[in-house]
């Protein structure tokens, strides 16, 4: 339909139909980001985190190699009944 039916002066719609000009703006140049290091804290926690792992693990190692130490070193005497 190329004709828009007359319109009363009354009947005219409170909206916009088309929208107003405006001047377009490029968008601002992002700026360039330096490269960042992990926080102080997560290095820090990282750290306690490996210290406490070893620690159990040497005691693991360290309780698995005295238990079989003493098993070879003094048999028990058999109990008579």
């Amino acid at each position: 339909m190329t004709h828009e039916p007359p319109v009363p002066p009354d009947n005219q719609s409170p909206y916009p139909i088309a929208e107003p000009p405006h001047e377009h703006h490029a968008p601002p140049a992002p700026e360039p980001e330096e490269p960042s290091s992990p926080p102080r804290k997560l290095l820090v926690g990282g750290a306690i985190a490996a210290a406490g792992v070893a620690a159990i693990g040497g005691l693991a190692a360290f309780l698995l190699r005295r238990g079989k130490s003493r098993s070879k070193a003094a048999p028990r005497p058999k109990r008579k009944r």
